[in-house]
Protein backbone atom coordinates (compact mmCIF):
# COMPACT_ATOMS: atom_id res chain seq x y z
CA UNK A 1 0.00 0.00 0.00
CA UNK A 2 2.83 2.48 0.53
CA UNK A 3 3.28 2.57 -3.49
CA UNK A 4 -0.39 4.25 -3.21
CA UNK A 5 0.48 6.84 -0.88
CA UNK A 6 3.78 7.55 -2.72
CA UNK A 7 1.23 8.03 -6.17
CA UNK A 8 -1.00 10.00 -4.59
CA UNK A 9 1.27 12.75 -2.48
CA UNK A 10 3.53 13.08 -5.91
CA UNK A 11 0.10 13.93 -7.50
CA UNK A 12 -1.38 16.25 -4.99
CA UNK A 13 2.35 18.05 -4.96
CA UNK A 14 1.37 19.28 -8.67
CA UNK A 15 -2.17 19.55 -7.90
CA UNK A 16 -2.50 21.15 -4.62
CA UNK A 17 -6.62 21.27 -4.76
CA UNK A 18 -6.77 17.59 -5.18
CA UNK A 19 -7.92 15.56 -1.94
CA UNK A 20 -7.78 12.44 -1.18
CA UNK A 21 -9.03 9.96 1.01
CA UNK A 22 -8.52 6.28 2.25
CA UNK A 23 -11.99 4.53 1.66
CA UNK A 24 -13.04 1.68 3.35
CA UNK A 25 -12.90 -1.21 0.45
CA UNK A 26 -9.20 -0.06 0.68
CA UNK A 27 -9.53 1.70 -2.46
CA UNK A 28 -7.87 5.58 -2.78
CA UNK A 29 -10.23 7.91 -3.72
CA UNK A 30 -9.45 11.76 -5.26
CA UNK A 31 -12.12 14.51 -5.53
CA UNK A 32 -11.52 17.20 -7.80
CA UNK A 33 -13.10 20.35 -8.08
CA UNK A 34 -15.60 19.54 -10.28
CA UNK A 35 -17.43 17.24 -7.59
CA UNK A 36 -16.11 14.23 -9.31
CA UNK A 37 -14.50 11.36 -7.63
CA UNK A 38 -11.85 9.23 -8.82
CA UNK A 39 -10.97 5.80 -6.63
CA UNK A 40 -7.76 4.39 -7.63
CA UNK A 41 -6.76 0.24 -6.76
CA UNK A 42 -4.34 -2.12 -7.83
CA UNK A 43 -3.48 -6.03 -7.82
CA UNK A 44 -0.38 -7.50 -8.45
CA UNK A 45 0.11 -11.92 -9.18
CA UNK A 46 2.82 -13.79 -8.63
CA UNK A 47 2.67 -17.11 -9.46
CA UNK A 48 5.03 -20.55 -8.52
CA UNK A 49 4.18 -23.24 -11.02
CA UNK A 50 5.70 -26.98 -10.49
CA UNK A 51 4.30 -29.07 -13.59
CA UNK A 52 3.84 -32.94 -13.34
CA UNK A 53 7.26 -34.97 -13.61
CA UNK A 54 11.38 -33.56 -14.10
CA UNK A 55 12.14 -31.24 -16.44
CA UNK A 56 15.36 -31.09 -17.96
CA UNK A 57 17.33 -32.46 -21.06
CA UNK A 58 17.79 -36.20 -19.52
CA UNK A 59 14.47 -36.39 -18.90
CA UNK A 60 13.04 -35.37 -22.19
CA UNK A 61 10.21 -37.96 -23.25
CA UNK A 62 10.01 -38.73 -27.17
CA UNK A 63 6.47 -37.39 -27.26
CA UNK A 64 5.59 -35.99 -30.43
CA UNK A 65 3.52 -32.89 -28.02
CA UNK A 66 5.13 -31.73 -25.25
CA UNK A 67 5.13 -29.96 -21.87
CA UNK A 68 6.64 -26.73 -22.62
CA UNK A 69 8.43 -26.92 -19.26
CA UNK A 70 8.41 -29.69 -16.27
CA UNK A 71 11.05 -27.55 -14.00
CA UNK A 72 9.32 -25.25 -11.17
CA UNK A 73 9.40 -21.54 -12.24
CA UNK A 74 7.99 -18.42 -11.15
CA UNK A 75 6.44 -15.40 -12.92
CA UNK A 76 4.48 -11.97 -12.43
CA UNK A 77 1.04 -13.01 -14.36
CA UNK A 78 0.02 -10.07 -14.03
CA UNK A 79 0.19 -5.95 -12.52
CA UNK A 80 -3.43 -4.58 -12.54
CA UNK A 81 -4.43 -0.81 -12.22
CA UNK A 82 -8.08 -0.17 -12.17
CA UNK A 83 -9.61 3.58 -12.03
CA UNK A 84 -12.97 4.15 -11.02
CA UNK A 85 -14.63 7.41 -12.53
CA UNK A 86 -17.89 8.75 -10.28
CA UNK A 87 -19.88 11.08 -12.05
CA UNK A 88 -22.59 11.04 -9.90
CA UNK A 89 -24.74 7.98 -7.45
CA UNK A 90 -26.09 6.26 -10.38
CA UNK A 91 -22.96 6.84 -13.34
CA UNK A 92 -19.68 5.76 -13.38
CA UNK A 93 -16.63 4.69 -15.65
CA UNK A 94 -14.48 1.77 -15.06
CA UNK A 95 -11.22 1.32 -16.76
CA UNK A 96 -8.39 -1.56 -16.00
CA UNK A 97 -5.10 -0.99 -17.22
CA UNK A 98 -3.05 -4.58 -16.98
CA UNK A 99 0.56 -5.11 -17.26
CA UNK A 100 2.17 -8.93 -18.31
CA UNK A 101 4.73 -10.19 -20.16
CA UNK A 102 3.10 -9.26 -23.37
CA UNK A 103 3.14 -5.21 -22.35
CA UNK A 104 0.47 -2.97 -20.77
CA UNK A 105 -3.11 -2.98 -22.37
CA UNK A 106 -6.61 -1.92 -21.43
CA UNK A 107 -8.64 -5.36 -20.14
CA UNK A 108 -11.68 -3.85 -19.92
CA UNK A 109 -13.40 -0.36 -20.05
CA UNK A 110 -16.89 -0.04 -19.32
CA UNK A 111 -19.85 3.15 -18.61
CA UNK A 112 -21.90 2.17 -16.32
CA UNK A 113 -25.44 3.21 -14.85
CA UNK A 114 -26.73 1.44 -12.22
CA UNK A 115 -30.47 2.67 -10.18
CA UNK A 116 -31.88 0.21 -8.09
CA UNK A 117 -32.17 -3.12 -9.95
CA UNK A 118 -31.55 -1.50 -13.40
CA UNK A 119 -28.17 -2.04 -14.67
CA UNK A 120 -26.60 -0.92 -17.98
CA UNK A 121 -22.67 -1.29 -19.12
CA UNK A 122 -22.09 0.22 -22.33
CA UNK A 123 -18.15 -0.43 -23.08
CA UNK A 124 -15.37 -4.04 -22.99
CA UNK A 125 -16.03 -6.37 -20.26
CA UNK A 126 -16.75 -10.28 -20.40
CA UNK A 127 -20.50 -11.57 -20.72
CA UNK A 128 -22.63 -10.67 -18.30
CA UNK A 129 -22.86 -14.51 -17.21
CA UNK A 130 -19.44 -14.67 -16.65
CA UNK A 131 -18.58 -15.59 -12.53
CA UNK A 132 -16.71 -13.65 -10.33
CA UNK A 133 -13.74 -16.33 -9.50
CA UNK A 134 -12.46 -16.59 -6.12
CA UNK A 135 -9.40 -19.03 -7.13
CA UNK A 136 -7.12 -18.28 -10.15
CA UNK A 137 -8.28 -21.14 -12.20
CA UNK A 138 -10.88 -21.17 -14.87
CA UNK A 139 -13.44 -24.20 -15.55
CA UNK A 140 -13.00 -25.59 -18.53
CA UNK A 141 -15.92 -23.99 -20.18
CA UNK A 142 -15.48 -20.63 -18.34
CA UNK A 143 -12.10 -20.62 -20.70
CA UNK A 144 -13.77 -21.91 -23.58
CA UNK A 145 -16.74 -19.38 -23.39
CA UNK A 146 -17.13 -16.42 -21.13
CA UNK A 147 -13.53 -15.61 -20.15
CA UNK A 148 -12.94 -13.39 -23.45
CA UNK A 149 -14.02 -10.14 -23.20
CA UNK A 150 -16.44 -8.19 -25.74
CA UNK A 151 -17.51 -4.90 -26.62
CA UNK A 152 -21.35 -4.60 -25.94
CA UNK A 153 -24.35 -3.26 -24.38
CA UNK A 154 -25.63 -4.82 -21.69
CA UNK A 155 -29.14 -4.20 -19.93
CA UNK A 156 -30.27 -6.05 -16.72
CA UNK A 157 -33.06 -6.07 -14.04
CA UNK A 158 -34.45 -7.61 -11.41
CA UNK A 159 -38.46 -8.59 -10.57
CA UNK A 160 -39.10 -9.80 -7.62
CA UNK A 161 -37.42 -13.03 -7.53
CA UNK A 162 -36.75 -13.00 -11.14
CA UNK A 163 -33.51 -11.83 -12.71
CA UNK A 164 -33.12 -11.10 -17.03
CA UNK A 165 -31.08 -9.31 -19.43
CA UNK A 166 -30.13 -8.77 -22.96
CA UNK A 167 -26.93 -7.98 -24.42
CA UNK A 168 -25.88 -6.52 -27.72
CA UNK A 169 -22.56 -7.39 -28.87
CA UNK A 170 -19.44 -7.03 -31.46
CA UNK A 171 -19.20 -11.24 -31.84
CA UNK A 172 -16.35 -12.52 -29.95
CA UNK A 173 -13.41 -14.44 -32.53
CA UNK A 174 -12.81 -18.28 -31.91
CA UNK A 175 -9.50 -17.78 -30.95
CA UNK A 176 -7.28 -19.78 -28.61
CA UNK A 177 -6.35 -20.05 -24.75
CA UNK A 178 -4.06 -22.42 -22.39
CA UNK A 179 -6.60 -25.06 -20.70
CA UNK A 180 -4.15 -24.25 -17.24
CA UNK A 181 -1.53 -21.98 -16.03
CA UNK A 182 1.19 -24.62 -17.84
CA UNK A 183 0.53 -22.57 -21.08
CA UNK A 184 1.55 -26.05 -22.89
CA UNK A 185 -1.74 -27.18 -25.65
CA UNK A 186 -4.56 -24.75 -26.72
CA UNK A 187 -7.83 -24.62 -26.69
CA UNK A 188 -10.47 -24.10 -29.30
CA UNK A 189 -12.24 -20.64 -26.43
CA UNK A 190 -14.23 -17.06 -27.16
CA UNK A 191 -11.21 -14.83 -27.14
CA UNK A 192 -11.27 -10.81 -27.01
CA UNK A 193 -12.97 -8.69 -29.36
CA UNK A 194 -10.52 -6.86 -31.34
CA UNK A 195 -10.79 -4.82 -34.75
CA UNK A 196 -10.80 -7.75 -37.36
CA UNK A 197 -12.04 -7.48 -40.85
CA UNK A 198 -15.85 -9.16 -41.32
CA UNK A 199 -16.65 -8.44 -38.08
CA UNK A 200 -20.00 -9.66 -36.70
CA UNK A 201 -22.76 -9.02 -34.09
CA UNK A 202 -24.03 -11.41 -31.41
CA UNK A 203 -27.35 -10.96 -29.42
CA UNK A 204 -27.77 -12.53 -25.91
CA UNK A 205 -30.91 -13.19 -23.69
CA UNK A 206 -31.03 -14.25 -20.00
CA UNK A 207 -32.87 -15.30 -17.07
CA UNK A 208 -33.52 -16.45 -14.04
CA UNK A 209 -34.34 -16.62 -10.14
CA UNK A 210 -32.69 -16.09 -7.02
CA UNK A 211 -34.81 -17.18 -3.84
CA UNK A 212 -33.31 -17.41 -0.58
CA UNK A 213 -29.74 -19.68 -1.09
CA UNK A 214 -30.85 -21.13 -4.36
CA UNK A 215 -30.15 -19.26 -7.86
CA UNK A 216 -30.55 -20.80 -11.21
CA UNK A 217 -29.85 -18.91 -14.60
CA UNK A 218 -29.88 -19.57 -18.49
CA UNK A 219 -28.59 -18.02 -21.40
CA UNK A 220 -28.83 -17.90 -25.47
CA UNK A 221 -26.26 -15.73 -27.22
CA UNK A 222 -26.67 -16.02 -31.30
CA UNK A 223 -25.22 -14.44 -33.94
CA UNK A 224 -22.90 -15.44 -37.40
CA UNK A 225 -19.23 -16.41 -37.67
CA UNK A 226 -17.10 -13.82 -38.53
CA UNK A 227 -16.53 -13.74 -42.41
CA UNK A 228 -12.85 -15.52 -42.75
CA UNK A 229 -11.56 -15.20 -39.47
CA UNK A 230 -14.16 -17.45 -37.96
CA UNK A 231 -15.01 -20.34 -40.52
CA UNK A 232 -11.93 -19.73 -42.49
CA UNK A 233 -8.68 -19.54 -40.82
CA UNK A 234 -9.60 -21.58 -37.39
CA UNK A 235 -12.55 -24.20 -38.54
CA UNK A 236 -11.23 -25.19 -41.93
CA UNK A 237 -7.51 -24.44 -41.49
CA UNK A 238 -7.49 -26.32 -37.72
CA UNK A 239 -9.96 -28.74 -38.32
CA UNK A 240 -9.22 -31.55 -40.91
CA UNK A 241 -12.03 -33.46 -40.86
CA UNK A 242 -14.35 -30.45 -41.19
CA UNK A 243 -13.90 -30.26 -44.83
CA UNK A 244 -15.80 -33.21 -45.24
CA UNK A 245 -18.66 -31.68 -44.14
CA UNK A 246 -17.95 -28.56 -46.55
CA UNK A 247 -15.54 -28.46 -48.47
CA UNK A 248 -12.26 -26.17 -48.28
CA UNK A 249 -12.63 -24.23 -51.37
CA UNK A 250 -16.12 -22.98 -50.50
CA UNK A 251 -17.24 -19.51 -51.05
CA UNK A 252 -18.28 -17.13 -48.32
CA UNK A 253 -21.66 -16.82 -49.40
CA UNK A 254 -22.60 -20.13 -49.25
CA UNK A 255 -20.71 -21.73 -46.08
CA UNK A 256 -22.28 -22.03 -43.04
CA UNK A 257 -21.71 -19.52 -40.56
CA UNK A 258 -24.43 -19.83 -38.20
CA UNK A 259 -23.13 -19.41 -34.40
CA UNK A 260 -24.71 -20.01 -31.03
CA UNK A 261 -23.95 -20.97 -27.20
CA UNK A 262 -26.29 -21.68 -24.51
CA UNK A 263 -25.97 -22.32 -21.19
CA UNK A 264 -27.87 -23.03 -17.61
CA UNK A 265 -26.07 -22.57 -13.89
CA UNK A 266 -27.47 -23.48 -10.42
CA UNK A 267 -26.12 -22.58 -7.09
CA UNK A 268 -27.46 -23.52 -3.68
CA UNK A 269 -25.76 -21.95 -0.89
CA UNK A 270 -25.99 -23.78 2.49
CA UNK A 271 -23.92 -24.02 5.88
CA UNK A 272 -21.30 -22.14 4.42
CA UNK A 273 -20.68 -24.24 1.57
CA UNK A 274 -21.56 -23.23 -1.97
CA UNK A 275 -22.51 -26.11 -4.35
CA UNK A 276 -22.52 -25.19 -7.93
CA UNK A 277 -23.07 -26.86 -11.09
CA UNK A 278 -22.87 -25.66 -14.91
CA UNK A 279 -23.36 -26.49 -18.54
CA UNK A 280 -22.48 -24.93 -21.67
CA UNK A 281 -22.75 -26.26 -25.59
CA UNK A 282 -22.37 -24.16 -28.53
CA UNK A 283 -22.42 -24.26 -32.68
CA UNK A 284 -20.24 -22.91 -34.81
CA UNK A 285 -20.77 -23.46 -38.42
CA UNK A 286 -20.53 -27.49 -37.76
CA UNK A 287 -18.60 -27.77 -35.06
CA UNK A 288 -20.61 -28.68 -31.88
CA UNK A 289 -18.86 -28.31 -28.45
CA UNK A 290 -20.40 -29.47 -24.96
CA UNK A 291 -18.86 -28.92 -21.38
CA UNK A 292 -20.21 -28.42 -18.01
CA UNK A 293 -18.60 -28.86 -14.46
CA UNK A 294 -19.51 -29.04 -10.87
CA UNK A 295 -17.54 -27.54 -7.69
CA UNK A 296 -17.92 -27.25 -3.77
CA UNK A 297 -16.47 -24.58 -2.13
CA UNK A 298 -16.59 -23.95 1.68
CA UNK A 299 -15.05 -21.20 4.19
CA UNK A 300 -13.51 -23.42 6.72
CA UNK A 301 -12.42 -19.96 8.92
CA UNK A 302 -13.12 -17.05 8.21
CA UNK A 303 -9.74 -16.30 5.71
CA UNK A 304 -9.32 -19.74 4.26
CA UNK A 305 -11.60 -21.09 1.58
CA UNK A 306 -11.47 -24.47 0.18
CA UNK A 307 -12.18 -25.75 -3.92
CA UNK A 308 -13.34 -29.13 -5.17
CA UNK A 309 -14.35 -28.36 -9.17
CA UNK A 310 -14.62 -31.28 -11.76
CA UNK A 311 -15.30 -29.97 -15.42
CA UNK A 312 -14.92 -32.05 -19.09
CA UNK A 313 -15.19 -30.22 -22.19
CA UNK A 314 -15.93 -31.74 -25.35
CA UNK A 315 -15.45 -31.92 -29.12
CA UNK A 316 -18.49 -32.76 -31.40
CA UNK A 317 -19.84 -34.91 -28.22
CA UNK A 318 -22.42 -37.99 -29.52
CA UNK A 319 -21.12 -37.07 -33.32
CA UNK A 320 -18.94 -38.92 -35.69
CA UNK A 321 -17.75 -35.95 -37.12
CA UNK A 322 -14.77 -34.69 -35.65
CA UNK A 323 -12.24 -36.78 -33.75
CA UNK A 324 -9.14 -36.19 -31.52
CA UNK A 325 -5.77 -35.66 -33.56
CA UNK A 326 -2.25 -35.83 -31.49
CA UNK A 327 -0.91 -32.97 -33.79
CA UNK A 328 -3.58 -30.42 -33.24
CA UNK A 329 -4.38 -29.81 -29.84
CA UNK A 330 -7.55 -27.79 -30.30
CA UNK A 331 -9.60 -31.34 -31.53
CA UNK A 332 -8.71 -32.84 -28.08
CA UNK A 333 -11.18 -33.62 -25.27
CA UNK A 334 -10.66 -32.76 -21.93
CA UNK A 335 -11.29 -33.35 -18.02
CA UNK A 336 -10.34 -31.91 -15.43
CA UNK A 337 -10.01 -31.83 -11.63
CA UNK A 338 -9.39 -28.70 -9.72
CA UNK A 339 -8.35 -28.79 -6.19
CA UNK A 340 -7.63 -25.25 -4.26
CA UNK A 341 -7.57 -23.35 -1.05
CA UNK A 342 -7.15 -19.42 -0.58
CA UNK A 343 -5.69 -18.19 2.48
CA UNK A 344 -5.88 -14.59 3.12
CA UNK A 345 -3.01 -13.69 4.46
CA UNK A 346 -3.87 -10.36 5.78
CA UNK A 347 -6.35 -7.52 4.24
CA UNK A 348 -3.86 -6.62 1.44
CA UNK A 349 -2.93 -9.90 0.20
CA UNK A 350 -3.68 -13.81 -0.41
CA UNK A 351 -2.16 -17.00 -0.36
CA UNK A 352 -3.78 -19.40 -3.73
CA UNK A 353 -2.41 -23.07 -3.50
CA UNK A 354 -4.35 -25.10 -6.79
CA UNK A 355 -3.88 -28.47 -8.15
CA UNK A 356 -4.67 -29.18 -11.13
CA UNK A 357 -5.34 -33.28 -12.65
CA UNK A 358 -6.07 -32.47 -16.26
CA UNK A 359 -6.75 -35.38 -19.18
CA UNK A 360 -6.42 -34.12 -22.22
CA UNK A 361 -7.59 -36.91 -25.05
CA UNK A 362 -5.04 -36.93 -27.85
CA UNK A 363 -6.51 -38.93 -30.18
CA UNK A 364 -2.71 -41.06 -30.53
CA UNK A 365 -2.91 -44.70 -31.61
CA UNK A 366 -0.11 -47.11 -30.16
CA UNK A 367 0.60 -48.32 -34.11
CA UNK A 368 1.25 -44.89 -35.54
CA UNK A 369 4.13 -44.18 -31.92
CA UNK A 370 5.59 -47.87 -33.27
CA UNK A 371 5.96 -46.71 -36.56
CA UNK A 372 7.45 -43.67 -35.93
CA UNK A 373 9.81 -45.01 -32.67
CA UNK A 374 8.17 -42.74 -30.14
CA UNK A 375 6.19 -42.94 -26.76
CA UNK A 376 2.64 -44.01 -27.13
CA UNK A 377 0.72 -40.31 -26.12
CA UNK A 378 -3.04 -41.62 -25.26
CA UNK A 379 -3.22 -38.45 -23.15
CA UNK A 380 -1.31 -35.17 -21.20
CA UNK A 381 -1.55 -34.42 -17.70
CA UNK A 382 -1.18 -32.90 -15.14
CA UNK A 383 0.44 -29.01 -13.56
CA UNK A 384 -0.13 -27.93 -9.74
CA UNK A 385 0.96 -24.12 -9.02
CA UNK A 386 1.14 -22.14 -6.19
CA UNK A 387 -0.31 -18.16 -6.61
CA UNK A 388 0.88 -15.12 -4.51
CA UNK A 389 -1.51 -12.41 -4.65
CA UNK A 390 -0.49 -8.62 -3.34
CA UNK A 391 -2.67 -6.65 -3.20
CA UNK A 392 -5.86 -7.45 -2.99
CA UNK A 393 -9.32 -5.72 -2.88
CA UNK A 394 -10.95 -7.14 -6.25
CA UNK A 395 -12.12 -10.80 -7.48
CA UNK A 396 -11.37 -11.37 -10.72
Amino acid sequence: MKAHKKRICFITFFFCCINFVFAQNNDVTITIPSGVQIELSGEVEVEFIDVEGKGGAGNRETFLKKIETRSPHTRIDKAVLDLKVIYSPSISYRFSLRFDDNGAYADKHYLLFKKEDLRVELGKNRPAIALKRKIEGYPLIGTAYWKGRQYHIDISNNYSIFEYGASFALKRPLSYDDAVEDKSFRMLVYGDTEKVDGQTYEIGLRGGLKFRTLRLQSWFYTGKLIDDEDWKKRLHYDFDYYANLEPDNVLSKDANIDHSWYGARGELDIFNTLLRGEFIGSIDGYLKRQGYYGEVSSNLRNNLLILLRYGELRIDPGGNDFFPQLKDPQTWDRKLLTLASVYDITSYAKLKVEYYLLDEVTGDRDEDAKTERRDYQPNVKAVSYTHLTLPTNREV
